[in-house]
């Protein structure tokens, strides 16, 4: 410990005091406490990074936690995206590899039909298989999640369900060259009701 001059009022003051006692100057040459990474917010950067980094970001904490920190979200990040990706192209490749025989034929009528009066049933029947259906687009948009989509039904107006199908990024300029009132031929995998029949993996026949 040293004794030095406080630069406002002149008193004498220690070099390890945060303030001067006398003026309350705060002392630039006292050494800033370092906060240790407690072992709770280290297990939830380990497990969800995506949050509990930030709080590496509080005053106290060294620079060695944030960059750590921030290292293994950025890794993360990555490989959750790398992921999604593989995902993606898994997903496409199998639908297209799937047999003429694997489709089952539907008329978009039946299938809107089979969900509004029997959802149990048309699951049974429909969910999880791969089908080919014609039918009027009413609506091309994007969700939430920016994922693109297509609304078919049979021309009626105001009709619930229809169906909802669901295409990867690639199909972009495709969709993009659709209008509503066209019809259309899809392959998708049916994925059940959720106010509209989810269709999801689809491609244009």
């Amino acid at each position: 410990m040293a004794i030095i001059t406080c630069p406002d009022c002149n008193k004498d003051i220690s070099n390890l005091a945060e303030s001067c006692p006398h003026c309350g100057r705060p002392s630039f040459e006292a050494p800033k406490k370092t906060r240790s990474v407690s072992v709770l917010l280290g297990v939830g950067i380990v497990l969800l990074p995506i949050v509990f980094a930030w709080f590496t970001l509080r005053d106290g904490h060294t620079k060695k936690s944030k960059v750590i920190s921030f290292a293994w979200l950025a890794l993360t990040l990555f490989f959750a995206l790398f992921e999604e990706d593989n995902n993606d192209v898994s997903t496409i490749s199998s639908t297209n590899t799937i047999t003429q025989e694997e489709i089952m034929h539907v008329r978009i009528g039946d299938i809107l039909s089979a969900y509004e009066n029997n959802e149990i049933g048309a699951d049974n029947r429909y969910k999880g298989e791969v089908i080919q259906l014609t039918g009027i687009i009413s609506s091309i948009k994007k969700d939430i999640m920016n994922n693109l989509y297509v609304t078919l039904g049979t021309g009626q107006q105001f009709q619930i369900p229809e169906i909802q199908a669901f295409f990867d990024d690639s199909m972009s300029y495709q969709l993009g060259r659709l209008d509503t009132g066209n019809r259309l031929t899809v392959v998708c995998r049916i994925d059940g009701l959720m106010m509209n029949i989810i269709a999801k993996n689809c491609i244009i026949k």
